[in-house]
């Protein structure tokens, strides 16, 4: 026959019961913590989420220090937040700020568990800043994570021709065009490479595949110049002075652009065009040794022909 539990007995289960009822209760409560938390996340994501879209419209529209302060509070809202870290490192980078963005877009990479497209972007801005081995070694992680990303072979390339290597850079080049048809950065960096190579023509001909998928008045002047540099390498000098006239015709032009296309309409015989061009260069610019020299071979050519005609 079992025995009836003594009262001390009862109170210490009693007292059991009690603790493991507060345990219980303690764990309960930790679980609403956790169970709240990832809430509170995604609310900050959410939240972040649309302060980068805000500032990604304001972008758009060249409101860049609006932009700016938004991406900022995106990633104030929102510190793991990849997309806000890198739409900050691009805003700083374009204020000139560029130690700050390097910092946020190295950030932007870890967050993203080193996504090929951040590490891109990252090469890009170790590139600009003449740190060639960083931004090789970006090209080199995001080619190994995914070798159909065109813009890292793109990126390899641009180390690559920076370095020196231009058949390198070629290959790496030709690799991107392979897997996107029309980048017109690469089609311009094939085509400075080619007239390097004194190989004009084909840099002519990569220029006119580049500008024949645009409408002609949407050709970017950088595709003008080059194909006017080109074309002046072939000899064709009218036809290299018309495609340079249209790139300074494109808004203010830079004084070394007025440079080149008074050189080319001396060289194609229209000493007229050529002095215009050369005193609106000189306007800007009084000392341009290029201009100046081009102004002495017009007043030297100018008096042969008066003497001539004596």
């Amino acid at each position: 026959m079992p025995t009836r539990p003594t009262g001390e007995k009862m109170l210490r289960a009693v007292a059991t019961v009690a603790q493991g009822a507060f345990v219980l209760l303690l764990m309960f409560l930790a679980g609403c913590r956790v169970l709240r938390s990832p809430k509170a996340s995604d609310e900050s994501i959410a939240s972040a989420r649309q302060l980068s879209l805000q500032a990604i419209a304001a972008r758009g529209q060249g409101r860049w220090e609006q932009s700016e302060a938004l991406f900022a509070q995106a990633v104030e809202q929102c510190p793991r937040d990849e997309r806000a870290r890198c739409g900050y490192a691009e805003a700083l980078w374009q204020r000139g700020e560029q130690q700050q963005a390097v910092a946020h877009m190295e950030e932007a990479v870890r967050l993203s568990g080193h996504d090929p497209e951040r590490l891109v972007q990252l090469g890009g801005m170790y590139l600009a800043r003449g740190e060639l081995t960083r931004a090789a070694a970006q090209a080199d992680r995001a080619i190994a994570a995914n070798r159909d990303l065109a813009s890292a072979w793109a990126l390899r390339g641009k180390v690559l021709q920076s370095q020196g290597k231009r058949t390198e850079a070629l290959a790496s080049f030709h690799r991107a065009l392979t897997l996107q048809g029309q980048y017109p950065e690469v089609q311009l960096a094939l085509a400075e490479i080619y007239r390097e190579q004194g190989r004009p023509q084909r840099a002519l001909t990569t220029l006119q595949s580049l500008a024949d998928n645009m409408p002609p008045d949407q050709v970017p002047v950088e595709v003008l110049v080059q194909q006017g540099f080109a074309l002046r390498q072939l000899g064709r000098h009218r036809d290299a002075a018309r495609s340079l006239a249209l790139a300074a015709g494109r808004g203010n032009p830079p004084v070394d652009l007025l440079y080149e296309l008074g050189r080319s309409h001396l060289e194609a015989g229209d000493t007229a065009a050529a002095r215009l061009a050369v005193n609106a260069a000189l306007a800007r610019e009084p000392s341009h040794a290029g201009c100046l020299a081009l102004r002495e071979q017009l007043a030297t050519s100018q008096g042969t022909v008066a003497a001539a005609l004596r």
